[in-house]
């Protein structure tokens, strides 16, 4: 942890003011990433990351009642999720999905294919921490 003007300082999170800003920041950190993995983001977002996915190491788990096909097979495991993972957005229900990287996880909350709002998490022990539920959710769903 760096010290700035003579204390310990860290950046944890960040919340993006606009999907269009995060939709930028997320693309820049695949094309610098060998390794992604993807759970239960909108099938629209998951169309517009597809040209970037390719030739990386990638695992998809897709939101509940979606269809694996073969262009998504090409990116990388597909598997598709037993569960509903949600939260209280403002009143709404809405799904909640991730994408995780080796050093931050973008969170998106999201209902019928339009993202609400997206967040990342920069504290590299909570990072470590959500990349493990990631890897528990693909134990414990469909593989395709």
């Amino acid at each position: 942890m760096p010290i700035v003007d003579g204390r310990y300082e860290a950046k944890i999170s960040t919340t993006f003011c606009s999907t269009t800003e995060a939709l930028k920041v997320i693309r820049e950190k695949i094309a610098g990433s060998r390794r992604v993995r993807i759970s239960n983001i909108p099938m629209v977002l998951l169309d517009k990351l597809s040209p970037q996915l390719k030739g990386k190491d990638v695992k998809i788990i897709l939101p509940p009642g979606e269809e694996v096909n073969e262009r998504l097979k090409e990116l990388g495991e597909v598997a598709v999720t037993k569960a509903r993972i949600y939260k209280d957005y403002k009143g709404v229900e809405a799904n909640v999905g991730s994408i995780y990287f080796s050093d931050r996880v973008f969170s998106i909350a999201w209902v019928d294919g339009k993202v609400l709002q997206v967040d990342a998490m920069d504290y590299g022990t909570c990072v470590k921490c959500m990349r493990k539920m990631f890897d528990t959710g693909w134990r414990y769903s469909e593989k395709q």
